[in-house]
């Protein structure tokens, strides 16, 4: 079998999540190098998105020696979330240092945070990592990059946005 094969299939093989929920390595991770620009077409390959104890759907990425937990509040409640809907995420993140979250559009190009990240002192949503609170309006349809960095650590979320 070629090395490209073999590689593909380890690929495969590392995209998911485990059976407890927790995003295993390589699931909706990048590295620091930049997002893709896209046509503005759904995501190829979304963050898995699953329901939470709590009620509200949960999101998960890694990235090199860190973890991402995103639990996914807006009014509607339902997914896909749509154009013009303000979304807030409480994001979980193991690591340290301060977080800083940025959300590219389906071009490539940034667009700014409604508001956040803002600390969380704690609450019920029990994940590993420190605790923050971030808004999101998204401008147009198509695959969003929501990005999380952390002392020099990266995760990064795909999210499908729908027309109105």
């Amino acid at each position: 079998m070629s090395k490209v094969v073999s590689f593909g299939l380890v690929l495969l093989c590392l995209v998911g999540c485990s059976a407890d929920g927790r995003p295993e390595r390589g699931a909706g991770s990048r590295s620091a190098a930049g997002p893709p620009a896209n046509d503005g077409a759904r995501c190829e390959s979304p963050s898995p998105i699953r329901p939470w104890r709590g009620g509200f759907p949960e999101v998960g990425a890694s990235g090199p020696g860190v973890r991402l937990w995103g639990l996914i509040m807006h009014q509607r409640g339902a997914l896909p979330p749509r154009v013009g809907e303000e979304l807030k995420i409480v994001w979980r993140m193991t690591g340290s240092g301060d977080l800083t979250l940025s959300m590219i559009d389906p071009g490539g190009r940034p667009a700014k945070l409604l508001w956040g990240p803002d600390p969380h002192g704690g609450s019920s949503y029990d994940r590993p990592g420190d605790e923050w609170g971030a808004g999101y309006r998204f401008t147009h349809a198509g695959c969003w990059l929501l990005r999380a960095t952390r002392g020099g650590a990266t995760a990064d979320v795909r999210m499908d946005v729908a027309a109105h």
